[in-house]
């Protein structure tokens, strides 16, 4: 039980459970410190014991298994659930990108590049590293050929895709609809993202596409807003210049 709670292979619970009807039988049965026995009955015990042994160790396993998937979901539900909070309180599309590339790495322990769009136009990458050093592989010269084939697609590329596979990273660009603001890029390096990372990921990439969107139709309707306050005061001011014209 104790060697399945603290070992990761189930291979180690089944040598410990032959082991221990082993030991049992060598220091605990008659002839005593031999592997024989003369007791009849003693093989069916040593069967009994094994298989208490190994159903023991096997279900201690799948709940230490459990246990742990089950905090991992909380972990991945809190990133997700801290994301929506932090990009909420975002003030501009530099912040909102910093937000969404901490949060990422948070979740899959990965380097992540952010691309943003300005006109229809990418901009430079912005690399954010979970260790100490970056990853190279996004400053190759084939990677920028990807990034721009995802953005132009709307679809994502590079590993693990249909898409320009012969890469060691994964493209996905942040969109909403058919309005695409950005591409984002995860180091890959031949270890897939599990489907329910993938599931987390999408999501806050989601949120970061509903987040720029937000962000710029509020910059939009302020600078229409102000535009507007202008031609008042434009209208206001010819309104009183040809008022004082008509009558000085």
């Amino acid at each position: 039980l104790l060697i399945s709670l603290f070992t990761k292979s189930y291979f180690c619970s089944v040598i410990s459970s032959l082991l221990g009807v082993l030991l049992f039988n060598f220091f605990f049965t008659e002839p005593r410190l031999t592997f024989h026995a003369y007791e009849h009955g003693y093989p069916f015990t040593f069967v009994i014991m094994l298989i208490a042994s190994l159903i023991t160790g096997t279900l201690a396993g799948k709940l230490k298994n459990h246990a742990k998937q089950s905090a991992q979901a909380a972990f991945r539900t809190k990133v997700m659930f801290d994301t929506n909070q932090l990009l909420h309180q975002a003030t501009d599309e530099n912040e909102i990108i910093c937000i969404t590339a901490t949060q990422l790495i948070k979740l899959l322990n990965r380097d992540i590049i952010a691309y943003t769009e300005t006109n229809g136009q990418l901009n430079k990458g912005q690399v954010f590293c979970h260790g100490t050093e970056p990853d190279n592989s996004f400053l190759a010269k084939n990677e920028y050929g990807i990034v721009e084939k995802a953005f132009a697609t709307k679809k994502r590329a590079g590993a693990g895709t249909n898409t320009l596979n012969d890469t060691k990273n994964l493209y996905l660009t942040i969109r909403t609809n058919q309005n695409v603001y950005g591409v984002i890029g995860i180091a890959i390096n031949n270890n897939p993202i599990e489907s329910f990372e993938n599931n987390v990921l999408l999501s806050i990439i989601g949120e970061c596409a509903l987040a720029i969107e937000n962000y710029r139709n509020a910059k939009a309707k302020e600078e229409a807003a102000l535009l507007a306050q202008k031609e008042q005061l434009r209208a206001n001011l010819l309104r009183a210049i040809s008022h004082d014209l008509r009558t000085p």
